[in-house]
C-alpha cells in the first residue's frame, strides 16, 4: 500500500478498483452507517473493530482470484495493516504518516469523502506535503468537485512547481471536467516540460486535439 508518488487520474481506475475490491471485503461492517454510498457489492465499510475473516475449515479448498472474495490471506493481511493505523492513530492523532496511509487505504476503497477528512488532517500537520494534498485533490474530483480538485493541485503546484503529477491531473480535470482547453494544454506541457518520458503524454495530446475540434 505504500506509495512513492501522489496517484494520477488517467492511470488509477483499474489499480483502484481492484485494491478497493480487496480493501472493501476487509473492511466489510454491515452495523456501521457511514454517509457515503457503500462500495458496490461490498456493503459499508468501518472501522469499529471487525473481527477479520475467518479461516478456511479443514479440509476445505483454499481461496483463490475465482473466488467470490478475495484470498483469505490477502484480506488478512490488509485487515491487519488497518488495525495497526488505527492503533496508531489513536495513541498519535497528528502522525502525518499514518494519517496519510489510512487515506490512502480509503481512497483505494473509494470512500473518498472519508479519504479526503483523513487528508486534510495530514496537511494541518504538514501543509507542505504535495502528495497528500493531489491525492485529496483526486478524491475530490472523484465526488464530483472538480472546482475544489483544481484549486488543490494549485496549491501542490505552487509550493512545488516541478511536481509533475499535480500539473497531469490538473490538465486531466480542466480538459474532461471544465472542459478548459487552454489550461489543460498548459498543464500538459508542464508535465512534458518535467516528464517528456511519461507514456500516456501522446493520448493525452489526442484527446486535446479532438477537444478543440476539426481546426485544431
Amino acid at each position: 500500500m505504500n506509495r512513492d508518488h501522489a496517484r494520477f487520474l488517467v492511470s488509477g481506475i483499474l489499480f483502484g478498483f481492484l485494491v478497493g475490491y480487496v480493501i472493501a471485503y476487509a473492511l466489510y461492517e454491515p452495523r456501521v452507517k457511514q454517509v457515503a454510498d457503500p462500495v458496490p457489492e461490498a456493503g459499508n465499510l468501518g472501522m469499529s473493530g471487525a473481527a477479520p475473516p475467518a479461516a478456511p475449515a479443514a479440509g476445505a479448498p483454499p481461496a483463490s482470484a475465482g473466488a467470490e472474495g478475495p484470498p483469505t490471506q490477502v484480506m488478512e493481511e490488509v485487515f491487519r495493516q488497518l488495525t495497526a493505523l488505527k492503533a496508531a492513530l489513536e495513541k498519535n492523532p497528528r502522525d502525518e504518516a499514518t494519517l496519510v496511509r489510512l487515506a490512502n487505504f480509503y481512497q483505494d476503497a473509494g470512500k473518498f469523502d472519508q479519504a479526503v477528512a483523513l487528508y486534510r488532517r495530514a496537511l494541518e500537520v504538514r501543509p507542505e506535503n504535495v502528495d497528500a494534498r493531489t491525492d485529496m485533490g483526486i478524491c475530490l474530483r472523484e465526488m464530483g468537485r472538480p472546482d475544489e480538485a483544481i484549486a488543490e493541485f494549485r496549491k501542490s503546484i505552487a509550493s512545488d512547481p516541478r511536481h509533475w503529477q499535480s500539473w497531469l491531473n490538473l490538465g486531466i480535470v480542466s480538459l474532461f471536467d471544465k472542459h478548459d482547453a487552454a489550461a489543460a494544454e498548459a498543464a500538459f506541457g508542464k508535465v512534458e516540460e518535467i516528464n517528456p518520458a511519461y507514456p500516456e503524454l501522446p493520448s493525452l495530446k489526442e484527446a486535446l486535439r479532438r477537444a478543440r475540434g476539426p481546426a485544431s
